[in-house]
């Protein structure tokens, strides 16, 4: 039994010691494995269900000889017997393999509890690995629905992304009365490429000088609908079929040669006399402006909160239009060949530009009882913009005030929201100008300070969410 635990024992020793190597191999080979030693350890991998059972085998052998060792004498007898130095020498010697036997079935024990804790941590990982990512849902509460807009055409307030849908329904409808001047319109106002509106514009009036220089040529009278440079500049353009119709061509499906037909804009013989009238077009189509939405301002006022300084804007207050992507461009191009060539520091100061980022901005005026009032404006507006958006809700609009913002004074009218950093959004505080208020003090004997939005203003308030 004592042979039996003493191999266990130097088993386990040469296992833990690591992997050894022959004494005539060669001396490479061990500086190889040293290093091999000395390099970061390699996660184990988990143990087979049949290490596993070895283990518990081991276990549970190492158990019954730990019992066979530590088994006392069945009898009194038995004990006095084998009572002497022999016995001591025997008891002594059990003793010490039993507690041997203890460390060992310790470390044993410890041993699968890593290994068993190892197989736990790469399953898991492998559970993470392959398991679909959980998006989390969280409602934002935006500080303004979107950017609207009033229509031109009539008093409705439309979002910005449905407001050419919503120009072109009313001009269609606008069209029937007035031709001439909804076509105009339309095509100044639904076509954002102010350049090819103008090769279309400048196409159209080429059609009707040729007519007015040759009344009496039938091919001047007549457009080609599948002809190139029509298809190319006129046909894109919203309103501009609609213009020809409203100067009186006709819609015409003509006979080409034997066989064939095409469709024609035909202006009809007695309208070609009329050179003023087609002149008078020509300058209507040439002078017309495009309509311009007005920005809503989109008025509320809030109960005093704790909230009014955080912000939560829609994407349409960074969206660019078409040609501010355009002249950036330009700009980017014209500043790579300044680069190239050899300029003076005042030079290079003197052609920085502030790079245009927001569209719109959301400012928000908190008053001295702490009622909040906020409002739409374009980045690029006036400070005075907003005095004149803050005067037109007080109770006394006649009354000086003063707003503040960070513990700055803003006073500057002319300078532009973008320059004095209230884009996208910002906080500013008002105050009645002081000055003021003690002259009227002085004058009326009491004033009192701490009304300030008007009644029909007031009942709109609501909580900031």
């Amino acid at each position: 039994m004592k042979k039996l635990l003493e191999k266990a024992n130097l088993d386990y020793k040469f296992k833990k010691a690591g992997e050894g190597h022959a004494l005539t191999g060669n001396s490479s080979t061990a500086s190889q494995q040293q290093a091999t030693s000395s390099a970061p350890a390699v996660p184990r991998a988990a143990p087979s269900s049949d290490a596993q059972r070895a283990g518990q085998a081991a276990l549970e052998r190492f158990s019954v000889h730990e019992k066979s060792a530590v088994k006392k004498p069945k009898s009194a007898t038995a004990t006095w017997k084998h009572s002497g130095p022999a016995e001591t020498s025997q008891s002594s010697s059990g003793t010490g393999a039993a507690l041997k036997l203890n460390q060992l079935k310790r470390e044993v024990r410890q041993e699968l509890a890593y290994q068993e804790a190892c197989k736990q941590r790469d399953v898991q990982r492998e559970v993470q690995s392959t398991a679909e990512p959980t998006h989390v849902e969280c409602s934002t509460v935006l500080s303004q629905e979107g950017v609207y807009f009033i229509c031109p055409v009539c008093p409705v307030t439309v979002l910005k992304n449905e407001l050419d849908t919503h120009l072109w329904e009313c001009l269609s409808k606008q069209y029937p009365g007035e031709p001439l001047t909804t076509s105009c319109s339309m095509i100044h106002t639904l076509n954002k490429d102010k350049e090819k509106v103008k090769a279309c514009i400048d196409l159209i009036c080429r059609y009707l000088d040729n007519i007015c220089k040759n009344p009496e040529e039938e091919k001047y009278r007549k457009i080609k609908q599948s002809n190139k440079i029509f298809q190319e500049r006129v046909v894109p353009i919203k309103g501009a079929t609609e213009f020809l119709l409203a100067c009186g061509f006709e819609d015409k499906v003509l006979l080409v040669e034997a066989d064939s037909e095409e469709k024609f804009f035909v202006l009809p013989k007695d309208e070609c006399c009329d050179c003023e009238r087609l002149n008078v077009y020509k300058e209507v189509l040439t002078s017309t402006q495009a309509l311009k939405a007005k920005l809503d301002r989109c008025l509320k006022v809030y109960k005093p909160s704790s909230q009014a300084s955080h912000f939560e804007v829609p994407w349409d207050f960074y969206n660019k239009t078409a040609e501010e992507v355009k002249s950036e461009q330009i700009a980017r191009t014209e500043e790579v060949e300044r680069n190239s060539q050899l300029r003076t520091r005042a030079m290079r100061e003197a052609e920085k530009r502030p790079s245009k980022t927001y569209r719109f901005t959301l400012v928000r005026i908190r008053f001295p009882d702490g009622v909040i009032l906020q409002g739409t404006f374009y980045s690029r507006e006036n400070l005075g913009d907003v005095f004149e958006f803050v005067r037109q809700s007080l109770v006394s609009e006649w009354q000086p005030f003063l707003i503040f913002e960070a513990g700055r004074q803003l006073k500057d009218e002319k300078a532009t929201l973008v320059d004095l950093g209230l884009v996208p959004a910002a906080l500013v505080n008002f105050k009645w100008d002081p000055v003021i208020m003690k002259e009227i003090a002085a004058a009326q004997g009491q004033v009192d300070e701490n009304i300030f939005l008007k009644p029909e203003v007031l009942c709109r308030v609501q909580e900031l969410s």
